[in-house]
């Protein structure tokens, strides 16, 4: 990528600055086509087919411990009902990131498991993450279009789309690919609404805030803070006061499916389920600074006992005086992330690219910024990158607009930059930038096919355990589980489903012959099996043989 980029840059200026009518002419006709209706579309098919081609499955199933709870929260949505009851002896049932009483259901806020419930509707769960993304990838385009040209559009969403977070994060169940949508999707009305003063357009603000809220509240609240600042602006020395209020209505309806949600699976209106999960099982696992020295109220099994001290550590270690360096590390893996290896070089045309930017290009940079600052308050890895995937849009339009920029300085005066208002929109420059768009498509397929080998890996760990549930032909059966010491992060074996009575197999975890007796007791018949995570095995409980 180091020389690709170097190339791409030599390459635009020498089509910008020394080729003749030839490549006017071909500019004139390739702005026409991404000005069109056409472009969104190849944009969206695109989009979708890379990223369901890089998520190495015809279905995907949820690998690590967050999807999982995402898919089971959304199967129970689309049944119609909030959680479903406790099952007998909840501790069997106990996984990661989901409530297992009073009444079963993920601890995450629910905007996007309402969102994937449409695609358990439809019976193909990817369906809705891959719809998310495509449609990311249309107003990632179309928002860089309105503030640059055609050309800049296109280069910006090609480098937004092979970054390695979004070819590795996008086709995943994890809940940024809801709030990225809304992001996006909420900055597009808000221009319009800027552009128009159309009432739609800032109730489509309203929602979309809203929903980003109530899907993940911190990133909603660095989404809210720059948006509300204008809205109100605006609002205020207009007087359109009506107006306000009924975005303000649309944005309390929306926040009202919290609490409705929080009394339907707690009991209690005022009691999340984020809240409850936390008391019973991480009590640390809140925003501030230093370890928390609360008891959890309920025990884990103990092969979870690493995931526990490992985010206990985090938080311990999370305090003011270490957030300068924290803010450092986070910033490197946000970038590496971002460009992948070369993100200094890439990280340098980023910056050149300020220099062209517009009020809106530098309102979404800001946001993203806001969004790393609101998320120091809280202990996280810094690797894990994904709580800043909203980030990645203004990252990538940064990036087009540097290496565009670099290109327009040869030749210019003292090296100086193109001013803000530089459109990049004539024939000449048009046709420059979709050259060097097309340039870096075969190295982000590169970087595709090393994502998608990724992605295989992890899904091997599952695959074969469900390989090993295939081969139990009883119509009804309970899987007891026999967890090795160490634990993985990629996933848990003892999984909730959404309709536990009709379910095939049961799989629960091994908690001795007494306990499990209890279980069998009320498990109406089900043929009881042994797996051995230690040797990849399964066994006939009774017999200790394999089935």
């Amino acid at each position: 990528m180091l020389t690709l980029s170097a190339v791409a840059i030599l390459v635009l200026a020498a089509l910008a600055h020394l080729s003749g009518g030839r490549v006017a002419r071909e500019g004139g006709s390739l702005q026409r086509l991404l000005e069109s209706r056409l472009i969104i579309g190849v944009v969206f098919v695109s989009t979708f087919v890379v990223l369901w081609y890089s998520w190495a499955g015809w279905t995907p199933a949820p690998v690590v411990h967050d999807e999982l709870a995402y898919v089971f929260q959304a199967q129970v949505f689309a049944r119609g009902m909030w959680a479903l009851p406790a099952q007998p002896f909840p501790e069997f049932w106990t996984q990661p990131h989901i409530l297992v009483e009073p009444m079963v259901a993920a601890k995450y806020f629910p905007g996007h498991a309402l969102v994937l419930a449409l695609g358990a509707l439809a019976g193909w769960m990817p369906l809705v993450p891959l719809l998310l993304q495509a449609g990311g990838g249309v107003l990632v385009y179309a928002l860089a279009r309105r503030v640059s040209s055609g050309g800049v559009a296109l280069l910006t969403w090609i480098i937004w789309l092979f970054t390695p977070m979004v070819l590795f994060f996008g086709p995943s169940y994890f809940s940024e690919g809801t709030t990225a949508i809304c992001w996006l999707a909420g900055w597009y009305a808000l221009a319009e609404w800027r552009s128009t003063r159309k009432l739609p357009w800032l109730l489509a603000v309203a929602l979309f805030t809203g929903w980003c809220t109530i899907t993940r509240p911190l990133t909603g609240l660095a989404f809210a803070i720059p948006v509300g600042f204008v809205v109100l602006r605006q609002a205020a020395a207009e007087r359109r006061w009506s107006d306000l209020a009924l975005a303000t209505l649309v944005g309390i309806a929306v926040l009202g499916i919290v609490p409705l949600w929080s009394a339907h699976t707690t009991g209690n209106w005022r009691v999340t389920p984020v809240a409850l999960y936390t008391q019973y099982y991480l009590p640390f696992d809140v925003p501030g600074f230093g370890a928390v020295a609360l008891p959890p109220a309920r025990a884990l099994p103990p092969h979870l006992a690493h995931w526990v001290d490992s985010y206990a550590s985090l938080h311990a270690t999370h305090v003011p005086a270490r957030l300068p360096a924290i803010l450092g590390q986070r910033l490197l893996f946000l970038f590496t992330s971002t460009w992948g290896m070369t993100s200094g070089v890439l990280g340098v045309f980023a910056l050149l690219g300020l220099f062209t930017a517009s009020a809106e290009v530098a309102f979404a940079v800001g946001s993203s910024l806001l969004l790393i600052i609101v998320y120091l308050a809280y202990a996280t890895p810094a690797r894990w990158t994904l709580y800043y995937f909203e980030s990645t849009p203004a990252l990538a339009y940064l990036t087009a607009a540097g290496l565009a920029a670099a290109a327009a300085m040869i030749g210019r005066p003292a090296g100086t930059p193109p001013s803000p208002g530089f459109r990049w929109s004539s024939p000449r420059w048009t046709g420059a930038l979709v050259g060097v768009a097309l340039s870096l498509l075969l190295p982000g397929m590169v970087a595709v096919s090393i994502v998608r080998r990724q992605h295989t890996g992890n899904m091997k760990y599952l695959r074969r355990f469900d390989g090993l549930l295939a081969s139990v032909h009883d119509p009804r059966a309970v899987m007891f589980v026999r967890h090795a010491e160490s634990y993985n992060p990629l996933g848990t074996f003892v999984r909730n489903v959404a309709n536990p009575d009709t379910a095939r197999i049961w799989v629960v975890h091994d908690r001795g012959d007494a306990e499990n007796a209890r279980l069998l007791a009320v498990a109406h018949g089900r043929r009881a099996y042994l797996f051995d995570e230690r040797q990849g095995r399964t066994y006939d409980y009774e017999a200790r043989t394999a089935p």
